[in-house]
């Protein structure tokens, strides 16, 4: 019977070893709040101006010139506000939808052009940069 109870205890501290090795695991993984979240860029930013960045598989790649903003910033300005903070990067605005209704626009690729929606002459919606069809 002494072998019993003596086989009970160490199964019974291997247990517990076990259970006390998981939580250590546990709070080691939980982290602090001083610890940076792992970031990465987002991709569906659309910058002003655009650069040339060579060809990939025979398709022109473009990217940000180091002058650029992010558009979004656009969002919620009205028109003239928009076209003067655009000025500042070299860019320039046009209005594709207005109230809803299509606006005529030129169709060249221009690496400086930013095409909006507005409501209520405001920005709302940024449709693309840099043009062409």
């Amino acid at each position: 019977m002494g072998t019993t109870i003596e086989r009970l205890r160490i199964q019974g501290g291997k247990t517990l070893a076990v259970v006390l090795a998981g939580a250590a695991l546990i709070a080691a993984g939980c982290g602090g709040d001083d610890e940076p979240e792992p970031g990465a860029e987002d991709l569906t930013k659309l910058y002003c101006p655009m650069k040339r960045a060579g060809k990939e598989a025979g398709v022109e790649k473009f990217e940000p010139a180091e002058n650029s903003f992010d558009t979004a910033e656009l969002i919620g300005m009205p028109i003239d506000e928009a076209r003067e903070h655009a000025a500042q990067y070299g860019c320039e605005i046009y209005v594709s939808v207005a109230d809803g209704e299509g606006q005529p626009v030129p169709i060249e690729v221009n690496l400086k052009a930013i095409y909006v929606y507005t409501e209520d002459d405001v920005v709302d919606f940024i449709e693309g940069v840099g043009g062409g069809l």
